[in-house]
């Protein structure tokens, strides 16, 4: 991202602006398996989350990326506050800073959630399109809060005949259309070709994924690190891919993901190869570098429709 408008300003998108903005999800799944097959050849910088946690449960990340393809630079700074919603708060707030990357300049600020919710759905959407097995058909959901009801709509784009079984506890908002709420997670898991886990990331022994729940062929979407989804079920994958293995590694060095082995491989590297095995698990943890593409098209798209807000610098 260089700059090309006024060098003065700076330009704020909110939350609408930045839903309208957004391709749509099967150009944001193109795009992002761009991004991973960038990082699986080293063209993008994408340190380890840092972050803070003022709360239990809750916690606030710095998210930098650079996309050497493309040239975009970008700080996600994100929070997750599993109360929230008890209090009529979204559980996931943010802003994103795009920066010229020939001068560091901030040219851009736009509102973050939405940013997340897409992002997170289309690098499941990557995951789904080559990992699961040909023919699936039958997906579960395990947490339908905003997560939730993304990867919903994300499957919907990719397979508009898909049956969507949705578990998401006590407070399930609305679902869409042809979506079924089920009482329990194991019901919604029965028989399904992929499931998605998209839960608070908060400890909850009572929330687990059971490896007997799963069928033979199956694709697992974890992207609630491993809130859902033991040990046991980790180890027992043919496959298991992340988005960035450094930075499950890091996470690990903080007490996520205990007893998990290592991943095999990466996302990126898995799109070039053939998917293995019957038990397939694609852990997505969210890069900066997915949250840079996507917000760089949003802000392409606002400076040639005109859109935004100008803030002085």
């Amino acid at each position: 991202m260089n700059l090309s408008g006024p060098t003065d300003t700076i330009t704020y998108l909110d939350r609408a602006t930045v839903r309208a903005l957004l391709p749509d999800p099967v150009e944001q799944v193109d795009r992002l398996a761009e991004v991973y097959r960038s990082m699986a050849r080293g063209r993008a910088e994408n340190p380890p989350k840092i972050g803070v946690h003022p709360r239990s449960d809750a916690f606030l990340h710095a998210m930098p990326a650079y996309l050497a393809d493309g040239d975009v630079t970008a700080l996600k700074w994100v929070g997750a506050y599993p109360g929230n919603p008890a209090r009529g708060l979204p559980y996931i707030s943010g802003l994103l800073v795009l920066n010229d990357s020939d001068s560091g300049l901030p040219v851009a600020v736009m509102e973050a959630a939405e940013l997340t919710a897409a992002r997170t759905a289309a690098a499941s959407g990557v995951s789904i399109r080559h990992l699961a097995h040909p023919g699936w058909q039958r997906v579960a959901i395990l947490g339908y809060g905003e997560q939730g009801r993304a990867h919903a709509a994300m499957v919907r784009a990719l397979n508009p005949s898909a049956s969507i079984r949705v578990y998401g506890g006590p407070r399930v908002p609305g679902p869409l259309p042809g979506v079924e709420v089920v009482p329990d997670a194991r019901t919604a898991v029965d028989g399904a070709d992929v499931v998605v886990t998209a839960g608070p990331m908060a400890a909850d022994p009572a929330r687990r994924l059971e490896l007997s729940w799963l069928g033979e062929r199956v694709l697992v979407v974890p992207v609630d690190f491993s809130a859902y989804v033991s040990a046991e079920v980790a180890a027992a994958a043919d496959d298991l891919v992340t988005d960035d293995v450094a930075q499950l590694e890091h996470y690990r060095g903080l007490g996520h993901f205990a007893g998990w082995p290592r991943p095999h491989r990466s996302l990126g590297e898995a799109l070039d190869s053939r998917p293995a095995g019957d038990l397939r698990i694609s852990c997505s943890l969210g890069v900066g570098a997915a949250d840079a593409a996507l917000a760089d098209v949003v802000l392409q798209r606002a400076e040639s429709e005109r859109l935004g807000i100008r803030l002085p610098r």
